[in-house]
C-alpha cells in the first residue's frame, strides 16, 4: 500500500493519520507495514482523506489485456490509430471494413 508514501507527501505523522482514521498508532503502523490490514471502511477513509482512489491506495492496477496491447503500440500504429480517430462517422466505417478485407486476406496467406 501507499499509505507511508501518501502520509509523508502529507507531511504528517503516524499519530496524526492514527487520529484522522480513528485507530491507535499502533494499529496505523501495522498498516504501513503491512504487518496487518485495514477494513473497508478505513481504506475509504484514508482514500477520501488524500483524494485518492481504492485501487491506487491499494496499489491495485488493472488493467486489461487489450489495453495493455493498446501501450505496446508502435509510433506508426499510435499514427493510424491518431489518423482514424479524425474520420468522420462515415468514412471510419469505410477504413474499418477496408482493414477486416485486409486481415481477412492475410489470414488466408498464412494459414
Amino acid at each position: 500500500m501507499k499509505l507511508k508514501e501518501l502520509r509523508k507527501r502529507n507531511k504528517l505523522t503516524q499519530k496524526e493519520v492514527a487520529q484522522i482514521i480513528n485507530v491507535a498508532q499502533t494499529t496505523y503502523l501495522g498498516y504501513e507495514k503491512e504487518t496487518s490490514e485495514p477494513n473497508i471502511d478505513t481504506l475509504i477513509k484514508l482514500a477520501n482523506y488524500y483524494h485518492v482512489s481504492l485501487d491506487y491506495l491499494c496499489d491495485r492496477q488493472w488493467i486489461s489485456k487489450e489495453f495493455m496491447e493498446i501501450w505496446d503500440l508502435t509510433n506508426e500504429q499510435k499514427e493510424n490509430v491518431y489518423l482514424i480517430k479524425k474520420l468522420n462517422s462515415r468514412n471510419s466505417l469505410i477504413v474499418y471494413g477496408y482493414l477486416n478485407r485486409v486481415l481477412q486476406e492475410q489470414e488466408k496467406i498464412f494459414s
